[in-house]
């Protein structure tokens, strides 16, 4: 070949370094990919070695149209302007894997020097040349001109030496390499059948090496109600204990890989999660940073969430038969079929934890039948009442090793299955105390006995949520005075709080009865609401003197300068049974909303009356939607009193 020129890469050390610290495995893939993108159709990897078996020399030898010289200086010279960003695809139409000449850098992870020798045709004719470095400088490479080609094809063959011996042994196995390549390029392979990539004569052929292959499609709204779309692969190998996840463009190109996070030696695995937003990713430099996209987390969520239903579910299948032997030994906690999709998927997990703690205690079915009876009603009791308690019966009562505990827990903390079975019971517990207040308030046995601050009052001060999911509690039974210091509490204004002489102030001595608040982006997100909660006993019909009372503690908020007026919105809400033909008519005028009775001009203050049936008939509206997709059934208002009976005991009078 004739004499070098040196050609130039314009290249930070910053991002140099960044380039230099990829793992081997994904430094010999990149050096793979670019093969690929050169459109060949044979790769070998060889390996020579020396007397010691130790790795010396390491060659990537490929069947593509080898780099193209004319355009050398102009996109191997420059960092981020490889003409794959123009051009996309390969000539024979493969889309690129590559697209910021970053690949280059890659043979240097595993060894100081660095040579490509391109075999291309132009005109008919095969010429070669070659490309080197060091890392002695690896802003500056050698290459040389153009010479007729000895060789009879196109290509490339890339040599690494001067090998880093910590780099080069992590894939001086070539049985684990090869196995590694293939999770890495398994989509691609499978797709491209005319491909061939060997390590020292052994063929990538994930076909031989997989169990199962699952395709799932994946589509799941954004924020803005927008679609996102992409599919997961999920590929079972027969050897090994590989919990690899991929991340892909739509051709099944791998750009970057993360661990699936399933937690199981059985399980042997690798997802590819493909989608144009991964392309999207890729092409503008965020890939990096993609745990900040919007989109992104959408699609790798729902990913998760797919492969965990995949594991779980597979783990079902394989516990079967020991489901049978505990049946047949009359052990098993659960009588009859599952009568609720939420029972389905509550036995489903038990199944599996039964089944894995026989895998791990052997000699678990030599104990007593009345104690692992006694063990499986525990984790039953568990699951239905507090999923995460089984992880201290793991612990506990099992003695399972942490690594053990962790694959058992997991499969119930990161499926749906912990959130279905605690929002039932949440769900469920919400429409008996709807069902059971209803009761109280409008049933002629307490109607008339109910008292409003001893007994209703302390009720709900438990279940705040009936007033908004949104709000906190704030403060009870307490002055408009001590109203002032809690909101400049809440401001995180305490400071002001001394310089006030409260015993001058004489409009804040009402005792309003419950005081919620939210904090909010409202323009600033120091912004807040507050809401007053003025609660009337059953027994009483509310008038014209009870709307003065909420109206009071309005104007007095209003006219007393040290309560926020600029970042807080205030809401008092009068609740009652029942109300008179004043009370009803002033709450339903035609320039406002029902139940408005006050709204000033700056919109900051409102005052609403409100009838505990419509409050009430409002909180069941929005548990409707979950209670019929939990399949729960409230049977009838005595198993709501029932309810609050037991829980409430000392507030229900008899």
């Amino acid at each position: 070949m004739s004499a070098l020129s040196n050609l130039e890469v314009q290249i930070t050390n910053d991002h140099l370094n960044k380039m230099l610290k990829l793992k081997p495995i994904r430094a010999i893939s990149e050096l793979i990919w670019n093969a690929l993108d050169a459109d060949a159709t044979m790769i070998d990897i060889v390996f020579e070695r020396n007397l010691l078996e130790g790795l010396e020399h390491i060659i990537i030898k490929d069947n593509g149209h080898g780099i193209q010289f004319d355009f050398v200086d102009q996109f191997f010279g420059k960092l981020g302007d490889s003409h794959k960003v123009k051009d996309k695809a390969s000539p024979n139409g493969r889309k690129y894997h590559g697209k910021l000449g970053q690949g280059r850098y890659s043979g240097f992870v595993l060894g100081r020097s660095v040579e490509w020798v391109s075999v291309i045709e132009q005109e008919g004719e095969l010429y070669e040349f070659s490309i080197s470095g060091h890392d002695r400088n690896l802003k500056v490479f050698g290459k040389t001109s153009l010479t007729k080609a000895i060789s009879p094809f196109t290509g490339t063959i890339v040599s690494i030496t001067e090998l880093i011996d910590d780099s080069a042994c992590k894939i001086s196995n070539k049985l684990i390499l090869a196995q590694d390549l293939t999770m890495v390029f398994a989509p691609y392979l499978l797709a491209y059948k005319d491909i061939s990539i060997t390590v020292e004569g052994l063929k990538l052929e994930p076909e031989k090496q997989i169990v199962t292959t699952h395709d799932f499609p994946l589509f799941q709204q954004n924020k803005e109600s927008e679609l996102v779309r992409g599919s997961l692969k999920v590929i079972e190998w027969k050897l090994g204990s590989h919990r690899n996840l991929y991340l892909c463009g739509q051709t099944g190109i791998a750009f970057e890989e993360e661990t699936t996070g399933i937690k199981s030696g059985s399980f042997s695995h690798t997802a590819y999660l493909i989608s144009n937003v991964i392309d999207d990713l890729w092409e503008t430099n965020q890939i990096d940073v993609r745990t900040l996209h919007p989109d992104y987390i959408v699609l790798r969520e729902t990913a998760e969430t797919t492969l965990r239903d995949l594991y779980r579910q597979k783990l079902v299948n394989e516990a079967s038969h020991e489901i049978k032997i505990l049946k047949n030994d009359r052990i098993y906690p659960y009588k009859g079929e599952a009568q609720t999709v939420v029972e389905e998927a509550e036995r489903q997990v038990f199944d599996i934890c039964a089944v894995k703690i026989n895998q791990y205690l052997p000699d678990f079915n030599k104990v007593a039948k009345s104690s692992r009876e006694f063990t499986y009603r525990l984790m039953k009791e568990a699951l239905q009442s507090n999923p995460d308690s089984l992880r201290l019966i793991l612990k506990e009562v099992l003695k399972l090793p942490p690594e053990q505990q962790d694959e058992l827990a997991s499969i119930l903390g990161k499926t749906s299955l912990e959130s279905i079975i605690n929002t039932t019971k949440l769900i469920s517990n919400r429409l008996l105390f709807l069902n059971g207040i209803e009761q109280i308030l409008y049933g002629e046995d307490f109607h008339k006995k109910l008292k409003e601050r001893s007994q209703l009052h302390k009720i709900l001060l438990r279940e705040l949520w009936l007033f908004g999911e949104q709000y906190s509690y704030g403060y009870d039974d307490i002055s408009l005075k001590n109203v002032l210091k809690k909101h400049l509490s809440i401001l995180k204004r305490d400071e002001i709080s001394p310089e006030i002489d409260y015993k001058k102030i004489t409009t804040l001595d009402d005792i309003p009865d419950i005081g919620l608040y939210r904090q909010y982006k409202y323009g600033r997100e120091d912004c807040y609401e507050n809401l007053i909660i003025e609660l009337k006993r059953p027994s009483c019909v509310v008038g014209t003197e009870e709307i003065s009372q909420v109206k009071r503690y309005a104007h007095a908020i209003e006219k007393n300068v040290h309560f926020d007026k600029t970042k807080t919105k205030w809401k008092v809400v009068l609740i009652g049974i029942k109300l008179d033909d004043e009370a009803r008519f002033e709450s339903s005028q035609g320039d406002r909303e029902a139940g408005l009775i006050y709204k000033n001009k700056t919109g900051n203050m409102e005052v609403w009356l409100k009838e505990w049936n419509e409050v009430i008939q409002e909180a069941k509206g929005k548990h409707q939607f979950l209670k019929e997709r939990l399949e729960l059934e409230v049977k009838d208002n005595e198993e709501g009193l029932q309810y609050l009976r037991t829980k409430y005991k000392e507030y229900i009078p008899e």
